[in-house]
């Protein structure tokens, strides 16, 4: 077997894992009533190892893929909205912003995609779902909220990805 042919098949195979985990997290963020952010979190996790293995044309894809399946396997057809219009592809953005080399410049872009897909997933729900859909809370409160729990999950997605490179990727290469 030339190495192009292999390369690709490994392509083929992580993007395969991947996409298959991505679904697994999806799922069970559909059909539990609790825990729904994690699975979110767990689902938009697994991109990174194909932002490192292979590029960002192949986790591209591979996002393109999941949001496609799950849209089809995934019971809740709603519950496909997070992961299309954000974690799916955070991966991606985050491997493009953290080139920057400037941790203001890069919090600020983060914040500013993470409020940005939070509008408009929160404009589709009002549109589509319902006219308020704000809680006993109030919006401003959930606004801030929303953003301490953006920055918890950027430093544990950073952490995840960490992890990998130091303790699976290795063997993985094996």
């Amino acid at each position: 077997m030339t190495g192009f042919k292999r390369d690709r098949g490994k392509k083929i195979a992580l993007g395969g894992v991947v996409s298959g985990l991505s679904i697994v997290s999806l799922y069970l963020a559909s059909i539990l009533p609790t825990n729904r952010l994690l699975f979110f979190a767990l689902s938009s996790i697994f991109i990174a190892a194909v932002v490192i293995e292979y590029g960002v044309s192949t986790a591209f894809s591979t996002y393109i893929a999941i949001s496609l399946l799950g849209l089809v396997l995934v019971p809740n057809k709603l519950m496909m909205h997070p992961y299309i219009f954000f974690f799916g592809y955070y991966g991606i953005i985050k491997y493009y912003i953290e080139k920057k080399n400037s941790l203001i410049l890069e919090w600020a872009i983060k914040i500013f995609i993470f409020n940005a897909a939070l509008w408009i997933m929160y404009a589709i729900a009002q549109v589509f779902i319902a006219q308020n859909i704000v809680n006993e809370y109030g919006l401003s409160f959930m606004a801030v909220l929303a953003q301490i729990v953006f920055v918890a999950y950027d430093i544990g997605y950073t952490a995840a990805i960490s992890y990998y490179r130091k303790n699976i990727r290795s063997r993985l290469q094996k």
